[in-house]
């Protein structure tokens, strides 16, 4: 399968692609199903993290990771990854746990609450 077949199939729900590219799609989501997810490894529960993007604390909204403005660090190894960890493994989505469990037990619950409203981040463990 190309690129262009790629991107335009993902983009796009009415591309038509080729009966072999769909049955290699089909196989592939197949596998992916059945093979479960490993454990989080622990150099990342220990990791430090450091969040690039719009950060939005009480009225301070700001990009993050810019020259204005250091990326938001946080330190995983305070954090609680319990419930992270079972969603993980159950193929579940977890993020909000991560801002819950992660983020607010490195800053602390005083901090007027955190918010990510921009539309991409990137996320580096240290």
């Amino acid at each position: 399968m190309t690129t262009k077949t790629l991107i335009n199939w993902l983009s796009d729900p009415e591309y038509n692609i080729r009966r072999s590219y769909r049955d290699l799609i089909h196989t592939a989501y197949e596998n992916a199903a059945v093979v479960p997810a490993e454990p989080i490894p622990g150099h990342v529960k220990r990791g430090q993290f450091e969040i690039s993007g719009m950060v939005k604390t009480s009225d301070d909204e700001r990009e993050r990771g810019s020259r204005r403005a250091a990326p938001l660090r946080i330190d995983g190894s305070r954090g609680s990854w319990d419930e992270i960890e079972e969603l993980w493994l159950a193929d579940d989505e977890f993020e909000d746990h991560f801002v819950d469990d992660i983020i607010v037990a490195d800053i602390g619950e005083d901090t007027d609450g955190w918010e990510f409203p921009g539309a991409s981040y990137s996320i580096e463990l240290r």
